[in-house]
């Protein structure tokens, strides 16, 4: 049975095109055979976007119909046993990938590969309604586990941003920082970070770890903008960048070199470069990586001219 924290919306007609993003943690084994199960059957599905896989189990965010997404995770339950992942659902405009990318990777996300969750203790799971009522509390330590850019954009009402550049570091941050007699309440975007981090903190000795089921996507589909304690937008890793407390495409652009969002980039995301360094991330340019930004910035931009698309977030390694 496949647990999912948002319900398709309810239409007359059914949606186009759709996207879903999910995960399941289950183990895995032969992978790099069921890497080319899983991208032939994406094929004859005809989805696009990506799917990780390693031995702790599955990550995925794909586009297509309603029709071959429910086929997807039919195929995931009878040829993987991935039957109850984690599922996030929206009706999209147009496809927000380009390619199909199907990767073996450690852990289907970077933090500790042995944390690994099962059915261990690990943080309390609470749907998006019971955890707004968490965060009325005055105890509560509201968590974000995103990277400070993720943050930067969004998030909630009196959130703590641990100002981290990759979830590794966000071990030490919460040694360092974080209340092991407090509650603590994290959330990221769509829950992968939590089960891992909530399983790592229970091991640490905190006392109360309470997590987002569904992450922000759940929340922003659930809870009523007049409850809504979200401000902002959110980050997403796709050609969108990033959507609004309705789940729409802000129109956001993000930086050619570093695919991040942030200020004083040009209509085609070229960053303010001075002294061979980005002002916006502070990545250092040489004169060939400098070359080759912008002559994407110009093939983005000769692309728009045409009505085209090129390549955008997802293509990146």
């Amino acid at each position: 049975m496949i647990a999912s924290p948002i319900d398709p919306a309810e239409s007359q007609r059914e949606p186009a095109l759709q996207l879903i993003a999910g995960y399941e943690f289950r183990p895995l084994d032969k992978l790099q055979l069921t890497r080319e199960r899983v991208r032939k059957a994406c094929q004859r599905f005809d989805l696009l976007g990506t799917v990780l896989l390693a031995p702790e189990g599955i990550n995925f965010s794909l586009s297509g119909s309603p029709a071959a997404l429910d086929r997807w995770l039919g195929w995931l339950a009878g040829r993987l046993g991935v039957d109850a992942p984690l599922v996030n659902r929206q009706a999209v405009d147009a496809r927000p990938f380009r390619r199909l990318k199907v990767r073996v990777k450690p852990e289907i996300v970077t933090f500790d590969p042995a944390t690994r969750p099962t059915l261990e203790a690990r943080g309390r799971a609470l749907d998006p309604l019971a955890f707004n009522e968490l965060l009325a509390r005055d105890d509560v330590q509201l968590v974000d586990t995103r990277n400070h850019y993720e943050y930067a954009i969004g998030s909630f009402d009196g959130a703590i941003d641990p100002g981290t550049a990759s979830f590794t570091e966000f071990k030490d941050w919460a040694r360092e920082h974080l209340d092991r007699a407090r509650p603590v309440a994290m959330f990221c975007t769509g829950g992968i970070r939590c089960e891992k981090a909530s399983l790592w903190m229970a091991r640490e000795g905190f006392d109360q770890v309470f997590q987002l089921h569904g992450g922000i996507l759940g929340y922003l589909a659930k809870v009523p903008a007049d409850q809504s304690r979200w401000r902002g937008e959110c980050f997403v890793f796709d050609d969108r960048v990033s959507v609004d407390a309705e789940m729409k495409p802000t129109g956001r652009i993000v930086c050619i070199g570093c695919r991040r969002p942030a200020e004083g980039l040009d209509p085609v995301g070229l960053p303010p470069i001075e002294n061979g360094r980005c002002a916006a991330c502070g990545d250092g340019f040489d004169a060939a990586r400098l070359a080759s930004l912008r002559e994407r910035a110009r093939q983005v931009a000769l692309a728009a001219e045409r009505g085209a698309s090129h390549l955008g977030p997802d293509a990146q390694p």
